[in-house]
């Protein structure tokens, strides 16, 4: 997960300040609302590029049923009650190392 997210990260470089900004705040909806409604959020607020990347970590993390945001869409609402918590414990882990790296190279006050 970690070098997926570094990857993934690095590679929209610093002049994503939405991404940024959504990045900092997606564990805490994710705590707040649950995993199907924060990506549906997500998803309908055009932050398509950040649950991609999610995804793709993810993915590399384990999950190869997850391979784009539509499919972390679909896993989110039909996975089982114990398959949905694991899904959800994986994506903050995830979302976590998104955020690490967005603090890093976008910077912690942005």
């Amino acid at each position: 997960m970690v070098q997926a997210a570094f990857v993934r990260v690095t590679s929209r470089g610093t002049s994503h300040t939405g991404y940024a900004s959504f990045a900092k705040t997606f564990t805490a909806l994710i705590h707040t609302c649950g995993l199907g409604q924060t990506v549906a959020f997500a998803l309908a607020k055009d932050h398509t590029d950040y649950v991609e990347d999610l995804a793709a970590v993810l993915n590399a993390g384990g999950h190869p049923e997850v391979s784009c945001s539509e499919s972390l869409h679909r896993q989110a609402r039909e996975e089982t009650w114990t398959g949905y918590l694991r899904l959800s414990r994986d994506a903050i882990h995830a979302a976590s190392w998104l955020k690490r790296y967005v603090e890093a190279v976008v910077g912690e006050g942005e």
